[in-house]
């Protein structure tokens, strides 16, 4: 019967660890899900540099048309001697 008993003490201390160990764990996850951690660029960030790149193809394509524009040119026709030459 003493060796039941102390089987549960030991069992008893097993519980009290888990439950302390459960405790600090979700201590520290409501901890971390209050912070706000960002890894890599913001949305701000982000939104700039999409809209300079943006800016910046647009200003290369309208550079394009321009020039096909000026020397009468048809886009396909430029694009497909390129095909054959290469």
């Amino acid at each position: 019967m003493r060796k039941k008993l102390n089987e549960f003490a030991n069992f008893d201390r097993a519980i009290h660890a888990v439950v302390l160990l459960g405790f600090f764990f979700a201590v520290m996850f409501s901890i971390f899900s209050c912070e706000d951690i960002t890894i890599g660029k913001s949305k701000k960030e982000i939104s700039e540099e999409l809209s300079k790149t943006l800016f910046e193809v647009d200003s290369i394509l309208m550079s394009i048309q321009y020039q096909l524009d000026t020397t009468n040119v048809d886009g396909t026709y430029y694009l497909n001697m390129q095909r054959i030459n290469k």
